[in-house]
């Protein structure tokens, strides 16, 4: 949840793969061709959703996973999220596994095999990440995307963003964060996983079973789909994922319990140091 600061803000809310995303332009020359070109923001989110979602027999992605439809014949848009999803799984030593286990098959309104595709944990910031350029032709200081814990921000200056408390469920506007950090320049992203929005939704890519090593994991780097990836992974990973995480120099901060007298405990890598503000 951004912080406020002296800067004039046009805030937009857009609704697409049934979340809310939040468009904030700072000092906008124009604010009718900011609406406009949030709209093409939008409507370039619903188009990913109707190609990818696992949620709806009809996508593209639904009917390959199901092997109803062939990569080769899909939109080239399948076969892009499925390779950066199997380059993940290998940069993250598997922890990012885009496969479903026999659990999570029986959580999905679609019936899929065990071992199906799904790269649900990286679409939506792949799809946030294809539809910036929209915002980056906007004649402003600088914007800010937040969608469900991932934030990518861009143009001068800095954005200060909460980490959002595990505890609290639907909209943290208002509650204490966890910390706040600041994003700008290299630290463009920030993208958060857990289970606090979205119970027992991430899963353990060795037992299979639900993933509950941390309460939350936050990532901050300079790109919102390496921020994601690795936020998941840790998540589903644990300590040896946040381990690999420190090795490659990511910065990451995992939450691993809360304190009887308020407050949380929580690990992070070296390279996390000075991030906070």
């Amino acid at each position: 949840m951004p912080h406020g600061d002296d800067h004039e803000t046009l805030t937009r809310i857009v609704h697409a793969m049934a979340m809310p995303f939040t468009v904030r332009l700072r000092d906008v020359a124009d604010p009718a061709e900011a609406d406009r070109v949030i709209g093409d923001f939008e409507d370039s989110l619903r188009e990913a959703d109707a190609l990818l979602s696992m949620w709806r027999a009809e996508t593209p992605m639904s009917r390959v996973a199901r092997g109803d439809l062939d990569v080769d014949d899909a939109p080239a848009e399948i076969a892009q999220v499925l390779a950066l999803a199997a380059g993940w799984r290998d940069a993250t030593d598997g922890a990012f596994d885009a496969r479903l286990t026999p659990r999570a098959t029986r959580r999905l309104p679609v019936a899929y095999p065990a071992g199906a595709p799904d790269p649900t944990g990286i679409v939506k910031a792949w799809a946030v990440a294809r539809a910036l350029p929209a915002l980056e032709s906007v004649a402003a200081d600088g914007w800010l995307v937040g969608a469900a814990g991932d934030v990518v921000v861009g143009g001068e200056g800095e954005w200060h963003v909460g980490i959002a408390d595990p505890r609290v469920q639907g909209d943290p506007a208002g509650t204490r964060p966890v910390e706040v950090v600041a994003l700008g320049g290299r630290r463009r992203a920030l993208a958060t996983s857990g289970g606090s929005q979205v119970h027992d939704h991430i899963w353990d890519p060795v037992t299979g079973d639900v993933a509950r090593h941390y309460l939350q994991v936050s990532v901050i780097g300079p790109d919102l789909v390496a921020c994601d990836a690795w936020a998941t992974a840790i998540a589903a990973g644990g300590p040896h994922a946040l381990a690999l995480a420190a090795d490659r120099k990511v910065a990451a901060l995992a939450v691993t319990g809360a304190r009887s007298g308020g407050g949380y405990d929580a690990l992070t890598t070296p390279a996390w140091s000075g991030q906070w503000h």
